[in-house]
């Protein structure tokens, strides 16, 4: 069952991130902006920020783009978890999902991946604008390893439970979890 439930997250993401690209096509125009502000990337996910000042702004903007990427890259898994839970009315099957939910390395994998592929300081304006970018395919590697990784501790605590249940039995005392539960060995 966990097989599942990674197999359907990353190809939920995978589509979300593809619809969302599509969406992305739509034309905008800011005055006084690079033409490649806010213009999609093909196989990339991108943020754009802009700050006026001068050229101390660089950095600001730089920062800014770092975290409007962990938000980004947040919000597209939010939407997934969401996508991949509205049906599911197991609790230990939730709980595995959930588990995808919170990335506590993800700031660090953005500062690994993140490329400020254009930064341009328009003088006339006083205005910086960055465009930052991760390609799509790290992305989706990256949150497929996590899965992965997700998978490989539920079934090292189905294991563990599985041999504390095996020694109980030996040892003659009751089973503490429901057979009938496919996910009883979690708990």
């Amino acid at each position: 069952m966990v097989t599942v439930i990674v197999s359907a997250l990353v190809e939920t993401l995978t589509k979300h991130m593809f619809k969302n690209y599509l969406d992305a096509r739509d034309q905008i125009e800011i005055g006084n902006a690079p033409s490649w502000y806010m213009k999609p990337v093909d196989d990339q996910m991108c943020v754009f920020t802009h700050k006026s000042g001068g050229l101390d702004a660089i950095d600001i903007v730089k920062d800014k783009a770092r975290l409007k990427m962990i938000k980004k890259i947040d919000k597209t898994i939010e939407i997934v978890i969401y996508d991949n839970t509205k049906n599911i009315t197991n609790q230990k099957e939730r709980e595995i999902v959930e588990n995808f939910k919170h990335d506590k390395y993800l700031p660090t994998f953005v500062d690994k991946n993140l490329s400020y592929s254009r930064i341009s300081y328009e003088d006339e304006i006083d205005t910086t604008f960055v465009q930052a970018c991760i390609p799509k395919t790290t992305i989706i590697q990256y949150q497929t390893q996590r899965l992965k990784d997700i998978k490989k501790n539920v079934s090292k605590t189905k294991a563990n439970n599985a041999f504390d249940e095996l020694e109980n039995a030996q040892q003659g005392k009751p089973l503490t979890n429901d057979p009938n539960d496919p996910f009883a060995e979690l708990e």
